[in-house]
């Protein structure tokens, strides 16, 4: 009994964080809050509304686990992360194509929405967002935290399942395009599991999202 409230206790504990993983967006999102308030008070808020969040999760997986999820990265890290990145980006290019022919749609409604978040005002915070917060929050979030509170010592389930999570918390309008950030949770998941460091999931989740840099010089 003990052990069935405790799950009960983690399965709604991650869906608070999954909310609150969600809430930093809302003002930018609110065109009327980007359109009545300066960035200059917007934009720290929401920096360090992710940076409190991202304290929570840090926290919450180092007392589940007892160590820091971060560490140094290898030069054999490095070679994982690179072969995994190359592994993503042709799944991603299969799966675009595939989902550009069957649904005539080149670009998914996630990255649709995240554009739609962008202009010459909230720029750069977007970027400092998309590259670096939200990385950090999900891979925490997503691997440290399920990890850590789910399926341990079943690797297979918490890589199909934290991944799958992943790709459902994306927003997508078909099912190509939500296989798209399905594959690459699991590729994600992957990485982390299999090294058990946060720090080389983080990093290759950083690689995936770093041409996001470019609306900067648009």
């Amino acid at each position: 009994m003990r052990n069935f409230l405790s799950l009960i206790g983690k399965i709604c504990l991650f869906i608070i964080f999954i909310l609150l993983s969600q809430l930093p967006l809302l003002p930018l999102i609110s065109g009327q809050i980007v359109a009545r308030y300066p960035m200059w008070i917007i934009a720290p808020l929401i920096i360090v509304c992710y940076l409190i969040l991202i304290g929570i999760l840090f926290y919450t997986v180092k007392r589940t686990t007892g160590k820091s999820p971060f560490k140094k990265v290898t030069g054999k890290n490095i070679r994982f992360i690179l072969a995994a990145y190359v592994v993503m980006i042709l799944a991603k290019g299969i799966l675009l194509t595939l989902m550009t022919k069957f649904y005539h749609q080149t670009i998914s409604a996630n990255d649709q929405a995240i554009n739609s978040l962008v202009t010459d005002k909230t720029a750069l915070l977007m970027t400092i967002l998309v590259v670096v917060l939200v990385p950090i929050t999900e891979e925490l979030l997503y691997r440290g935290v399920f990890t850590s509170f789910f399926f341990k010592n079943q690797p297979f389930w918490q890589v199909a399942i934290s991944g799958v999570i992943f790709g459902l918390m994306h927003s997508s309008t078909n099912f190509i395009s939500a296989l798209i950030y399905v594959t690459m949770g699991w590729i994600l998941a992957y990485v982390y599991v299999h090294t058990k460091n946060l720090s080389n999931s983080l990093t290759l989740h950083i690689l995936n999202n770093a041409p996001f840099i470019s609306v900067l010089f648009n």
